[in-house]
């Protein structure tokens, strides 16, 4: 998980991308993200890491308003697949590693 990654979400209004760039230490997730169509930024917060599974939220501003998504998923080698859940609904996430 540790190192850049890109970041798709899935919504309805199209894919929202994102390159998420993360640290690992003793379990805890941290670092931070920015959005692909604003260059908004954002950190990690409350994250976990167990060495396959991750969560965390983070708050970002978007095109409707500042937003806190909770994501989580699995890490499989250098893909990601996961949930992002915000007001908006709850949507489907992949990852590669950059």
């Amino acid at each position: 998980m540790e190192g850049k990654w890109e970041f798709t979400v899935h919504t309805f209004m199209g894919d929202m991308r994102s390159i998420m760039d993360f640290k690992v230490a003793d379990g805890v997730l941290t670092g931070t993200g920015t959005d692909g169509s604003n260059g908004a930024t954002g950190t990690v917060e409350n994250g976990k890491f167990d060495g396959k599974n991750f969560s965390y939220t983070m708050t970002i501003k978007t095109a409707v308003g500042e937003m806190t998504n909770e994501l989580s998923g699995v890490v499989e080698g250098d893909k990601v697949t996961g949930k992002s859940t915000n007001p908006m609904g709850s949507f489907d996430v992949t990852g590669v590693r950059i």
